[in-house]
Order: C-alpha cells, then structure tokens, then sequence
C-alpha cells in the first residue's frame, strides 16, 4: 500500500511540475508579447554607434 502511495504523490508531483512550466511559459510569452514587442516596436530609429 505505501508503494502505491509512493507511487501516487510522484505522479502528482509531476503533473504539477508540468503545470508549473506550461503556467510559466504561458507568463512569459505574454510579457513578451504584451510588454517587450512593444516597446521594441517602438523604437523607430535604433541607437547608432559611430564616431
């Protein structure tokens, strides 16, 4: 019975692992989407280096 219960918590554990990152993947692409592109965007002349 414990084995199961062993057995039982690790697929617990992985799920929430799993959702974990596809939360996290999901946070990161709308900052960037919502926040970086953006601003990337409008920057219309980029800084240039020259002497």
């Amino acid at each position: 019975m414990s084995e199961a219960t062993q057995s039982d918590a690790m697929k617990n554990l992985v799920k929430f692992l799993v959702c974990l990152a596809i939360f996290g993947m999901i946070l990161a692409l709308a900052t960037y989407f919502g926040v970086i592109l953006p601003a990337q965007q409008a920057m219309v002349h980029a800084p240039m280096n020259f002497l």
